[in-house]
């Protein structure tokens, strides 16, 4: 049987898209697929115990005595767990970590994706509103890097390369000023609890 170089090309693709969520698969695999986001915000003290995955742009990271809070604000996440760039929100939450992470390495405005577990809810303000903030207990957390926030470019002939094989890595007639950088994996931290 003749193998094309194109068959070969676009399986090299596939095989490299495939690899490219900075969130483990046995994590992923792991998270309750019946929980919707809705839910994460409205009842969280009602899912306390069960593996979600959440994603979005950092407000503040506080450090605590034993442990570090990132408040997000959420995002969709694609196909890849990459938090989207719109204004659509569902609204706040935080993810908790033993320990220390650097507030000016996770800092304001930077977009982050985690998986772990819902600890209920936490009071506290946003302004002078009331708020509370749907807890997960990061098990595994990825920070992207600002490099690669910068928006894409995509040119509306080509849009069949979207969500195809190719997206990301397609780039555009106008190349290099406007593409779409790969999302590589530059900040993952694995997080084992006893």
């Amino acid at each position: 049987m003749r193998i094309t170089v194109r068959f070969v090309i676009c399986l090299a693709f596939f095989i490299l898209h495939g690899c490219a969520h900075p969130i483990s698969r046995g994590l992923r695999q792991s998270v309750d697929k019946d929980v919707s986001l809705s839910q994460i915000f409205s009842t969280p003290e009602n899912l306390t115990g069960t593996r979600v995955m959440l994603g979005g742009k950092i407000v503040e990271t506080r450090n605590l005595q034993n442990k570090t809070e990132i408040e997000v604000i959420q995002q969709s996440l694609d196909m890849d767990g990459y938090p989207s760039r719109g204004d659509k929100t569902l609204g706040r939450f935080v993810f908790s970590q033993p320990g220390y992470l650097e507030s000016e390495v996770y800092s304001k405005g930077r977009s982050i994706t985690g998986a772990g577990i819902v600890r209920g809810s936490k009071k506290g303000k946003v302004g002078n509103r009331d708020y509370a903030y749907p807890v997960i207990e990061a098990e595994e957390l990825h920070l992207w890097d600002e490099y690669y926030d910068r928006p894409h470019y995509y040119d509306p002939s080509y849009s069949y390369f979207y969500g195809s094989v190719f997206y990301p890595y397609y780039y555009g007639p106008y190349f290099p000023y406007y593409y779409p950088f790969p999302r590589h994996h530059l900040h993952r931290q694995h997080l084992h609890h006893h």
